[in-house]
């Protein structure tokens, strides 16, 4: 991902003299020095953090209240709905 940031010119000279003793690209100087200290703090605050989770009791899933249709009425009230989506634009374009 690139990025761009606003450094204040002594920051960004302090940056440029720590990368070059250190033979590096601005990029590589860049990227180690967030993961240094990110993951400093990131090991900080999993060591804060419990090992397990409680648990947590869940609801029971409700039953759905829908009669099982068979093929032929799924097929049957599928026709339908087509025939009344049809039925509904031959009317809204002929004016009525």
């Amino acid at each position: 991902m690139k990025t761009t940031i606003d450094l204040q010119d002594g920051l960004v000279r302090a940056f440029k003299l720590y990368a070059a003793r250190r033979s590096l690209k601005l990029n590589a100087t860049a990227v180690s020095i967030l993961r240094s200290q990110l993951g400093a703090k990131k090991n900080r605050a999993e060591k804060s953090l419990p090992k397990t989770l409680p648990l947590m009791p869940a609801r029971p899933l409700s039953t759905p209240r829908v009669k099982p249709m068979s093929a032929q009425a799924m097929s049957d009230y599928i026709k339908q709905a087509d025939l009344d989506a049809e039925t509904e634009g031959y009317e809204k374009a002929s004016g009525h």
